[in-house]
């Protein structure tokens, strides 16, 4: 058996070989560990970006079909900018009602309180809530992350031709602190990627004693274009922060796997902690009177259109 010592000498010195240079291998199996779990990193981001582009090429497919494609006509029986308009005009009165103020025509009225303001619509879609007032605002800028595809593929309404848009997401909007007196936010919350961050945006956007104006569908329900499911009880703790001046829960929905929606108007206190004072009627009978269709009142006979006049939508996609 000549060759087995030699066998079992060159194992040994192998083995010795391995030992000597171990220490010297750790810093590179260490290296080569962090760069993997980097390029996982990297991996995981870009799945997102994917899902997150396929988030937004439906949803604004969604609005090709509804205004360029005779959607709004099949579902409403009217062109998007006539059924819209109603909607988003009835909104504006709802929240007069909500902050107490006169009726339409009489001074002091919302008109007239929009117009000394600075308002910032969080997921505006292109006919924002902003566009429905007729006297204008000091300062109005529409954030949507879509507001590019808007303005180019001229899917923005007339009515809504002097709002500035913002393509941003609501998670972080470039604009400075305290910009704004009225953040509004209609059906939006759920379709974010985080809703903490956007109400910590909007907490910076407004100054103090400033307004949220909001809807969210209530709903267990959750897909790729509805992340986040929000009942009464999660709504109210996301906003914890601020005061609700006033709010209704009702049965209506915009999505069609909701059971209802929350309607507030919430305000951001004071610097020194003091809240302006509101005179804000009791709306349990406004709610129990009207159809509170997501902020919007019964559109009245000479503004009713065919199909729905609640202001309610179809699901996205």
């Amino acid at each position: 058996m000549p060759d087995q010592p030699s066998v079992s000498l060159k194992s040994r010195l192998k083995q010795l070989a391995f030992r000597t240079l171990r220490p010297g291998l750790e810093p590179v199996n260490d290296k080569l560990e962090d760069v993997q779990q980097r390029l996982q990193g990297l991996a995981d981001r870009l799945d997102r970006l994917d899902l997150q582009a396929e988030k937004y090429d439906s949803e604004l497919e969604y609005w090709r079909w509804l205004i360029k494609k005779g959607g709004s006509e099949k579902d409403f029986g009217a062109p998007f900018a006539q059924v819209f308009g109603v909607w988003q005009r009835n909104r504006l009165v709802k929240l007069g009602h909500f902050l107490g103020l006169p009726e339409i025509g009489h001074p002091g009225d919302v008109e007239d309180w929009a117009s000394t303001r600075s308002v910032i619509e969080i997921g505006a879609g292109p006919y924002p809530a902003v566009a429905a007032a007729s006297k204008g605002w000091k300062r109005c800028v529409a954030a949507d992350p879509l507001a590019r595809g808007y303005v180019e593929e001229d899917l923005v309404p007339d009515a809504a031709s002097h709002v500035v848009y913002l393509a941003c997401p609501g998670e972080q909007i470039p604009l400075p602190a305290r910009f704004a007196d009225l953040v509004i936010i209609e059906n939006c919350l759920d379709h974010v990627a985080e809703p903490e961050r956007v109400v910590r945006e909007m907490w910076r956007l407004l100054r103090p004693g400033g307004y949220i104006w909001l809807f969210v569908d209530l709903s267990n329900h959750r897909d790729h274009m509805h992340p986040h499911a929000f009942n009464e009880q999660k709504v109210r703790v996301l906003l914890k922060d601020f005061r609700v001046v006033s709010d209704i829960v009702s049965s209506h929905k915009a999505h069609p796997e909701a059971y209802g929606g929350y309607r507030g108007l919430l305000q951001k206190p004071e610097a020194d902690g003091r809240i302006d004072a509101l005179k804000v009627k009791d709306h349990t009978g406004l709610a129990q009177s009207l159809r509170t269709d997501g902020g919007a009142l019964r559109a009245s006979p000479e503004t009713h259109v065919n199909g729905r006049v609640d202001g309610s939508v179809p699901a996205r996609p």
